[in-house]
């Protein structure tokens, strides 16, 4: 298990700006998950300056098309790896209140020796790894890339790791671009053909034969969506109820009725935080996952029901064996986190699978206090009970 204890971004910026005051870049340095920062273009670069220490980078509430985190550290060693932007696969997942859609995600680093060195000029053939060279390469011949050619000074490459080690002062640089059209995807219900105004910036989606879209049902359509409504771009600022009212669809601007050619997801990122881990030990089988429900359930009193779909978090009851020293660890940061939220990974050693890593991690919360009791008698082991819940 690893906890990422502290913070050592000291600033972050974006290439693009915010659909509104709402949702500046600030907001990835909060503890809201649900409010994040939502970009105002198809496309930006993120870049968090982390100070000396940092052993893993944690994100959550990303929403991208493509995604890539790319490091480079005051030494100039470099990496860069692709962020795995598919949406939960089950369409359940994306219907109304399911504010994330792509799983948190956690990166341990180590810094590797390149495999090969070239020089300038090059006569060509196949590179396969991570490459030393000039930071200008005079290329003789043909060069066929298998990965990626980094031209640096340095001969260490950055790489993604289970458990990592502590880099140097690094800029982290995360590139987030969207471009699906999810105009014709809607989960349930018809696709968006027409957009209608009833006022300035308010209006209503509606499908070829007129009749409103529920937004709800449709799912793909949310708040900082870029929406090419007759030729020009909008992003959907405002959401009220299912979106089938007159007016219940504010934009970015104002929008005459016109034919809409492309809905595209906005691109947010909720948190972000880069720092040293606490790594204790992992959970003992039989570490039990639970869920909270949020939805709203009515039950009527002529024996009807009405409910209203909300967030589901996950949960785990952890029961662990640590060393002495890991013990005293997690209680100091247990004294000094406590109610605080933190990004952690439950389980680490399931790479293979992603939906089991990256769904252990998250940001999470502790509960309770937790409870510690000597296994040993020599007090080298520590049995450590605790719940630790989900923030979304």
């Amino acid at each position: 298990m690893q906890i990422l204890q502290d913070d050592l971004i000291s600033a972050v910026v974006s290439s693009a700006s915010h659909l509104s005051a709402t949702y500046p870049i600030g907001n990835v340095q909060d503890d809201i998950p649900s409010l994040p920062y939502i970009c105002n273009a198809t496309s930006c670069t993120i870049t968090l300056t982390v100070s000396s220490g940092m052993q893993a980078l944690f994100l959550s509430g990303i929403q991208a098309d493509s995604a890539t985190v790319q490091l480079v550290t005051s030494t100039d060693d470099s990496g860069q790896i692709n962020i795995n932007t598919t949406p939960y696969s089950s369409l359940a997942e994306l219907a109304t209140g399911s504010s994330q859609r792509i799983s948190p995600e956690w990166f341990s680093f180590t810094v590797a020796t390149a495999a090969a060195t070239i020089s300038s000029p090059y006569a060509g053939g196949t590179i396969s790894e991570y490459t030393q060279g000039p930071t200008t390469l005079v290329l003789e011949g043909n060069l066929t890339l298998a990965a990626d050619l980094v031209l640096t000074d340095s001969a260490n490459s950055i790489q993604r790791i289970s458990s990592g080690a502590a880099l140097t002062a690094a800029t982290v640089t995360l590139t987030l671009t969207t471009s699906t059209d999810h105009k014709d995807s809607p989960v349930t219900g018809n696709a968006i053909y027409l957009w209608d105004q009833s006022s300035g910036v308010a209006g209503r989606f509606e499908d070829s034969s007129g009749a409103a879209i529920n937004l709800n049902d449709f799912a793909n359509v949310m708040i900082g969506s870029i929406c090419t409504i007759g030729g020009t771009d909008y992003q959907v600022a405002k959401i009220i109820g299912d979106g089938t009212g007159a007016s219940d669809v504010e934009l970015s601007g104002s929008a005459s009725d016109a034919t809409v050619s492309a809905i595209k997801h906005p691109i947010k990122l909720g948190i972000a935080r880069a720092g040293s881990v606490l790594n204790i030990e992992n959970p003992q089988l039989g570490l039990s996952r639970t869920f909270t429900d949020y939805s709203v359930r009515r039950p009527l009193l002529n024996g009807g029901y009405s409910e209203t779909q909300r967030n589901v978090c996950k949960g785990f009851n952890v029961s662990a064996m640590l060393s002495d020293t890991n013990a005293q660890n997690f209680e100091g940061f247990y004294r000094a986190f406590r109610s605080k939220p933190f990004p952690a990974i439950i389980a680490e050693g399931f790479d293979s699978g992603r939906n089991e890593n990256t769904r252990m991690a998250g940001f999470y919360y502790l509960r309770s206090a937790p409870s510690m009791a000597y296994a040993t008698h020599s007090g080298s082991a520590t049995q450590t009970e605790f719940q630790i819940h989900e923030v979304i």
